[in-house]
């Protein structure tokens, strides 16, 4: 169970999400219809760290201490925070209200799926889809991560993707082993399954109905779409015909 968080910190931090998202009673509204995602630039809430800690649950904040660095635990903390906060606004509650809980695969997930959602973070970025309408999945990484993935080919391309990978000089292979990176990242988490199953035994396409594998989700379907964002790239995995909502909230004014 959430613990409660103090009423002056919580409402300050809240506040600063309500003031750079879209109207509560409309985001509601959206994930009823759409998917609903949000960005945020953590750079902006570090001021909020000290509120944070009093607005995750004490599984959210184990969570976040098993991180070696201060830097990653701090990370960790605003960015569950963010996902609580956000949630609260969806659902109309106070933060220690939001029935969220990580299932046995350590995926993040609502009591009795009344919404779905996903959070994804990397560096100073933390993306957030939420939506009533089916299973989603999100995931973000830094453009710089891309110099490295050459090396990990063999890892996440399917042989049919990297039949035309081979074809592409060095930076750009680089550039569309990440694009397919955080394809297959989004389409597992909303699977429910994570790592679990080998990105290359897949082939994950832009903007074409996907069946989730092995999973609680096993046999319903998702469309990846793109997410773009100065330094960044991205993926939401959201259910076929859905369109994205975009809340961004790149810190508080």
């Amino acid at each position: 169970m959430s613990k409660p968080a103090g009423p002056r910190q919580s409402a300050s931090m809240q506040q600063a999400l309500r003031d750079g998202l879209v109207p509560a009673a409309l985001l509601a509204g959206q994930v009823r219809s759409d998917v609903s995602v949000a960005m945020f630039d953590l750079a902006q809430w570090r001021d909020h760290l000290r509120e944070a800690s009093d607005v995750v649950d004490a599984a959210e904040a184990a969570r976040a201490a098993k991180q070696r660095r201060a830097t990653d635990r701090q990370t960790r903390v605003l960015a569950y925070a963010l996902h609580r906060l956000l949630l609260a606004e969806v659902l109309d509650c106070a933060p220690a209200e939001v029935p969220l809980h990580r299932d046995a695969r350590g995926c993040p997930r609502l009591r009795d799926d009344a919404l779905f959602t996903s959070l994804s973070h990397a560096g100073e970025r933390v993306a957030i889809a939420v939506s009533a309408l089916g299973p989603v999945g999100i995931d973000v990484e830094s453009l710089e991560q891309a110099a490295g993935m050459p090396e990990l080919a063999a890892q996440v391309a399917h042989p049919d993707e990297w039949h035309v990978l081979q074809r592409l000089d060095p930076a750009r292979r680089g550039h569309e082993l990440l694009a397919l990176w955080v394809r297959k990242e989004a389409l597992l988490k909303a699977a429910g399954i994570g790592l679990e199953r080998g990105m290359d035994t897949f082939a994950a396409p832009w903007e074409v109905p996907l069946p989730l594998p092995e999973g609680p989700f096993h046999g319903r379907r998702v469309v990846l779409h793109a997410l773009h964002d100065a330094g960044w790239i991205g993926a939401v995995a959201a259910p076929p015909g859905a369109r994205l909502a975009f809340a961004q909230s790149p810190g508080p004014g």
